[in-house]
């Protein structure tokens, strides 16, 4: 959008919409969402107050919109295909870089994490959607078998509400490195995995795809070379 100037031409102008749901985010991730106004929101916007009502009838649409949008900027995120040689390479890479995102986004993760444990149905409904898409683009990668097993459906939804909350540390107190949040979300993924296997060897997902996902990031001692420093054993 532009505006015109003094001499007639034009510039860039940010648009209104954006500028409230930009607001809103932020809002929203500071606070209940009771506790936000549409006033204050205008206010940090900068525009005026009936324009909450022309773009999105009312506060509830507001709030959906600021869902949808960082729903949207994450799901492109999940599409952009992760780099690396092997599986565990491809995983790292995944989850750095959805850790980085997630960090300069703030505003918008949190709340989508607000929003999945608000009491709208809807709300709850575009979150967990989200999710449960995220988890199921690790599952196609590995192969997994369709429909999805109870047992790993449980499993990798538990996985990804660990992973939310490291990252909800991160922007918290950013005194993690990310390196060891990266190796703590893939050794967290692949026990829960394991687990699986284990308990229900039916459960679509063969233990040695699993394994791939442990290959060892350079100059990081293995389990092995771990369980040997502590017995002071070569």
């Amino acid at each position: 959008m532009t505006g015109p100037q003094p001499d007639g031409t034009e510039t860039p102008r940010v648009d209104r919409r954006v500028r409230l749901v930009t607001a809103a985010s932020q809002l929203f991730s500071e606070r209940a969402y009771d506790e936000v106004t549409t006033t204050e929101i205008a206010r940090r916007a900068g525009v005026a107050y009936g324009l909450i009502a022309h773009h999105f009838t009312n506060k509830r649409g507001l709030y959906l919109a600021t869902i949808r949008a960082a729903g949207e900027a994450l799901r492109t995120l999940q599409e952009t295909p992760p780099e690396g040689e092997t599986a565990a390479e491809r995983l790292r890479d995944a989850i750095s870089r959805h850790i980085t995102y997630m960090d300069r986004h703030a505003a918008g993760f949190l709340t989508l994490i607000r929003g999945g444990n608000g009491s709208d149905p809807e709300v709850r409904a575009i979150i967990e959607d989200l999710r449960w898409q995220g988890a199921l683009r690790i599952l196609d990668a590995l192969g997994a078998e369709h429909p999805v097993h109870p047992v790993l459906r449980a499993s990798m939804r538990g996985w990804v509400g660990y992973l939310d909350e490291l990252i909800v540390d991160h922007i918290q107190h950013h005194d993690v490195p990310q390196e060891h949040l990266v190796r703590l979300a893939t050794s967290a993924l692949t026990a829960t995995l394991r687990t699986a296997c284990s308990i229900t060897p039916g459960v679509g997902i063969a233990p040695a795809t699993v394994d791939r996902l442990e290959d060892t990031p350079a100059g990081t001692p293995g389990p092995r070379t771990r369980r040997q420093a502590r017995e002071g054993t070569p």
